[in-house]
């Protein structure tokens, strides 16, 4: 996009995985379409934005806030809490002051309230990106002061602001938009077998102990099915998992702590294993592969369970509830992998859901506000 205006933004964007990467989305495409703009990321001092934003090229400040809406439960954790959002607030306020953007945007979470409440005390313009179908507290919170609102799920349109919504899907990494090598390719990359089924299993940035739990109990009827496992642990996992279970170090299986090379692992996979993030319920729709949902039950406001039941009463994909992972994850993971029938549908149905344009569309409104 050819203009002279060079826009300066920032990005409230941090706490997990889920919403850091749609904040790096925006920002890719918006140095695809305006590449002299300058973009600063705000995010908590103590979390992984902090290492993993500068990775890909952009500045990030912090500001001292841990969040976590179950600390308002106690007395002394309101009191922390509370300091914590007044003193970032300043904070914000002050790399507002010093950087002057033209627009900030929130991707949602905690470390988005004090970056938008400073925003709004300051009236510059506002953008939210709200990745899940129930809307967190920030997000509903400052949509009666953005400018525009940009939904994944037409189930959260009824939370926000009529005039000023707008459902664009989930901002996605570019590499899920590239083409994939072809699943040969992708074996042979992998060293793995070809003619044999392939599972990924992801458990979230972090890993997840009750998933690991079923494939460590599993791996034995695995390697007797001759199927494949790529098993994204965490990093707090791997090393108890190759101590307590040398069948994790079998050549059917690729263990690893965190999967940095998603587009070849997604191209392998004949289904996919995950948690219920906004993010990857995304990127699995553009991909189309059947899938397996298990939502976190922590989540706030239990929102993984609210995203994966819309694909599952469109039937493209099942939910096994965390309490039943052990019980169930590998005996169904085999038993959709041998029904040709409900594979073939599965990925009819999530690719009706994918929306590939999302990126593009979310900055558009932004460069739209910008603009006039």
């Amino acid at each position: 996009m050819k203009n002279t205006f060079l826009p300066r933004i920032i990005i409230g964007s941090g706490g997990t995985g889920g919403h850091i990467y749609p904040g790096i989305a925006i920002a890719d495409e918006l140095k695809k379409q305006i590449p002299e703009v300058n973009i600063l990321f705000i995010g908590s001092k103590n979390n992984m934005e902090m290492q993993e934003i500068p990775k890909f090229g952009y500045k990030i400040e912090g500001i001292c806030i841990s969040g976590g809406k179950d600390k308002f439960f106690s007395i002394s954790g309101f009191f922390i809490q509370s300091i914590e959002l007044v003193y970032s607030y300043f904070l914000a306020k002050k790399i507002l002051k010093k950087f002057s953007p033209d627009i900030v945007i929130g991707t949602g979470g905690y470390v988005s309230f004090p970056t938008l409440y400073a925003a709004k005390k300051k009236k510059i313009p506002i953008v939210i990106q709200e990745q899940n179908s129930f809307p967190g507290f920030t997000n509903r919170i400052f949509s009666r002061y953005a400018q525009k609102v940009c939904i994944a799920f037409e189930e959260s349109r009824k939370y926000f602001p009529k005039g000023k919504t707008i459902i664009t899907g989930n901002p996605v990494r570019s590499e899920i938009l590239k083409k994939f090598p072809s699943r040969n390719k992708a074996c042979h990359y992998l060293g793995l077998k070809k003619n044999r089924s392939i599972i990924l299993s992801m458990g979230g940035s972090q890993g997840s102990n009750s998933i690991n739990n079923a494939w460590m109990n599993g791996l034995k009827k695995l390697i007797h099915f001759d199927i494949q496992l790529i098993w994204q642990v965490g990093k707090s996992n791997i090393h108890r998992i190759k101590k307590n279970n040398p069948l994790s170090n079998h050549k059917n299986f690729i263990v690893m702590e965190f999967i940095e090379n998603i587009p070849i692992c997604y191209a392998a996979a004949d289904i996919i294993v995950s948690r219920a993030g906004a993010l990857t319920i995304s990127e699995i729709c553009l991909i189309g592969k059947p899938y397996i949902l298990i939502p976190f039950p922590w989540s706030s406001d239990d929102h993984q369970n609210k995203n994966a039941k819309i694909l599952e009463e469109k039937e493209a994909a099942i939910i096994i509830k965390n309490e039943e992972i052990e019980k169930k994850l590998v005996d169904s993971t085999i038993q959709i992998l041998n029904d040709s029938d409900r594979k073939k549908k599965m990925r009819k149905n999530i690719l009706q859901l994918g929306k590939p344009q999302a990126t593009n569309d979310i900055v558009n409104e932004i460069l739209h506000i910008l603009l006039g």
